[in-house]
């Protein structure tokens, strides 16, 4: 890339600068800071070229590092969206793998559910009562389910502590206790 030589004049001082970017950029920069340079001579008539390209330069630091900082505060909100996306999405999927997952469960237990009707139907009926059904082996996700919701019950229920029996005396009793024992 070729670096453009730029003649400027700036405060009624002459400078060339040698640069990568356009010639339009350079000289819009040089535009901004000869009004910046001229306008704070304007505002004080005791205040040389050397001063006021000193304030101009510490008036566009200053600028610069405003926008740095609001640039950075912009970026970790984008990051902080991102990532709440993300997360949010993550939520969404094991949602939806929840709703699959329960209503394939749901399926399964009408079709036992319309099983167990034929076969109560399809019964001769007598009256004798028949044998309960040998309990079926539960799988290692059921015999997990159970023990999980058996664990949320009893964590659910109030816990019970035995009454303290000097609680009920009370702070008098307590004393004529003593006193009665001397």
């Amino acid at each position: 890339m070729t670096k453009n030589r730029i003649r400027l004049e700036i405060g009624g001082v002459e400078c060339f600068v040698s640069s990568d970017d356009s010639e339009e950029y350079i000289r819009s920069i040089g535009d901004e800071v000869e009004r910046t340079v001229s306008l704070l001579r304007k505002q004080n008539d005791r205040v040389s070229v050397v001063e006021a390209a000193v304030f101009a330069a510490l008036r566009f630091c200053d600028d610069a590092r405003k926008a740095q900082a609001s640039a950075d505060n912009l970026r970790g909100q984008i990051k902080s969206y991102v990532e709440d996306a993300s997360r949010a999405r993550m939520e969404a999927d094991e949602a939806r793998r929840e709703i699959d997952r329960l209503s394939r469960e749901l399926q399964t237990l009408r079709a036992r559910l319309a099983s167990d009707r034929q076969d109560e139907q399809a019964a001769p009926q007598s009256a004798v009562p028949a044998e309960p059904a040998a309990p079926q082996r539960m799988t290692r996700q059921e015999r997990a389910a159970a023990r999980q919701a058996a664990q949320e019950a009893l964590s659910a229920l109030p816990t019970v502590t035995q009454p303290d029996p000097d609680a009920e005396k009370g702070f008098i009793s307590f004393f004529e206790k003593k006193t009665g024992e001397e």
